[in-house]
């Protein structure tokens, strides 16, 4: 037999408060039957899990291990069902390329809830689109070629740059910092007239352009990322520009909603598409 999730919710109650009479209330049962129910999850677990005391209860070691177990996956569960208690109009859950979310959509956010603070806006990140990990968005933003299957919409086409901290070598062993699966980029940038009198030192190789572009901004090397992505950072001279002699043109930020998008999502895509389209122009 299995033990009953309803018990475990209940004893997390009991092992929170310490006391049987204040867990009943919380769990809407007599003390009796709270009690009751105790007795028998130690007899199903064969396990005493708590030391009876005149003004309470204790934890033993095996109830307090218990409780170290179960207590994050019941507020895990918990909070899963109030977010689908909401209305769904109110929630907007966004799944995002790591490196697009952290260098812009996320110092962002704050000028969308300004104009809509009644969407609850959730926001996971992945490197790569198949990273979904059971996440179900309303609004999923991911890097890929120049050809979606629709809805995708393309909001941004990647129109790259080299960037370094200022300081960096400019000429001579020239350190760079590759991203993975950007192979072929960096290789025809290496081609380029930048590198025709300096040769490349590969220091560093990551897995997403927020990492490359960090350290470069560290002083620890050249690389390669969309121009937009940056663009405060060089105006503010934490980074240094250079043309970076490649093209990007197969390689775009994509938008999709589900099927049948909510307010929240639409109002998220308006919005998205006008930020966007604000900072190429």
């Amino acid at each position: 037999m299995a033990t009953p999730l309803k018990w475990l919710h209940n004893f997390e109650a009991v092992a929170r408060l310490g006391n049987m009479t204040l867990a009943a209330q919380e769990v809407g049962l007599t003390q009796a039957a709270l009690s009751q129910q105790m007795q028998a999850l130690e007899t199903h677990l064969k396990l005493q899990l708590f030391t009876r005391e005149p003004r309470g209860m204790s934890l033993t070691a095996s109830g307090a291990q218990l409780y170290s177990d179960v207590s994050p996956g019941l507020e895990q569960i918990s909070n899963a069902l109030k977010r689908y208690q909401q209305p769904q109009g109110s929630r907007l859950r966004i799944l995002c390329n790591a490196s697009f979310a952290l260098r812009w959509l996320i110092p962002n956010l704050p000028r969308f809830h300004a104009l809509h603070p009644e969407i609850q806006v959730e926001t996971r990140t992945a490197l790569w689109r198949p990273e979904r990990h059971g996440y179900d968005p309303d609004a999923e933003i991911f890097l890929g070629g120049p050809v979606q299957p629709a809805p995708a919409k393309a909001i941004v086409h990647c129109e790259m740059t080299a960037v370094r901290a200022p300081g960096c070598p400019e000429e001579g062993q020239l350190p760079v910092i590759r991203i993975s699966g950007q192979e072929s980029l960096f290789e025809d940038w290496l081609k380029t007239p930048r590198f025709a009198a300096s040769t490349a030192r590969q220091v560093f190789e990551v897995d997403s352009v927020h990492a490359a572009v960090s350290l470069a901004a560290d002083g620890l090397g050249w690389t390669l990322c969309p121009s937009f992505l940056v663009r405060k950072d060089v105006q503010a001279g934490r980074l240094l520009a250079d043309e970076a002699g490649v093209a990007a043109s197969k390689r775009a930020y994509w938008l999709q909603l589900k099927d049948r998008p909510s307010a929240a999502a639409e109002a998220f895509c308006d919005w998205i598409s006008a930020e966007v389209s604000s900072v190429k122009d």
